[in-house]
């Protein structure tokens, strides 16, 4: 069974409140580029700004969940702990059979437009860094050569992964459950039967995946652009 230890960046939400703003600061530049499919390759300078800004805050959370006391504590996950220079490479090998992230589905919509459900992890499964992550680079090693990197697809990718991290990670999720950003009841009718943190967590805190297997309900977070739906983990009882 999992401990409470956390990470006092996550205890506090501040994580959390990073992406906030970031997902503020996207939904300012949807004023002008409606989030819809049809907008993917439009870039522009201050999409590739916050390209930058949400890359370097997904390494810096990919860097802090390594401190978690609540991770299963395999040879991989002790090494990674250890580890001076952690880079993508190290990240997947150990996150991605810790909480499958590439098959994470979220959802993306915002006003009037709906872009659809995208996996900002999906390159994992084939042993691949994202898209996103590698246009992330490019453009903080040679913002000007690569500007037209920073496309929406990008961005609304790197963005969902920063949302994706928050949202599995138990540390952040305790928060989460607290602060009563993840609901718990119908999801396909959006009504919430429990909201309390004891409830929910006893029904999460030991899967890395999403809820236990054998629960009747369902358990979903939201923010104002993305939507989850949490996995069912069969290996995970109540």
């Amino acid at each position: 069974m999992l401990t409470e230890s956390m990470s006092s960046i996550f205890e506090r939400g501040m994580a959390w409140h990073t992406f906030r703003n970031l997902e503020e600061d996207f939904i300012g530049v949807t004023r002008y580029v409606a989030l819809a499919p049809e907008n993917r390759a439009t870039w522009s300078e201050k999409i590739a700004q916050l390209l930058l800004l949400t890359g370097a805050a997904v390494d810096s959370v990919f860097n802090e969940m390594r401190k978690s006391s609540l991770l299963p504590q395999t040879t991989d996950v002790i090494d990674l702990a250890r580890s001076s220079e952690p880079n993508i490479t190290d990240y997947r090998r150990v996150y991605e059979p810790t909480f499958q992230l590439s098959s994470v589905e979220v959802l993306a919509t915002h006003g009037l437009t709906n872009y659809g459900t995208i996996k900002p992890f999906e390159a994992f499964a084939s042993n691949q860094s994202p898209g996103w992550w590698t246009a992330y680079n490019e453009v903080k090693h040679e913002f000007f050569q690569n500007v037209q990197k920073g496309t929406l697809d990008n961005l609304v990718r790197a963005l969902g992964g920063l949302f994706v991290l928050n949202i599995l990670h138990k540390d952040s999720q305790q928060y989460l459950i607290r602060s009563g950003l993840i609901w718990a009841g119908n999801f396909d009718r959006r009504i919430a039967y429990w909201r309390d943190y004891k409830h929910v967590w006893e029904h999460m805190k030991n899967s890395h995946v999403g809820v236990h297997g054998d629960i009747s309900w369902d358990v979903w977070v939201t923010s104002e652009i993305f939507l989850h739906q949490f996995r069912r983990d069969p290996n995970a009882k109540s």
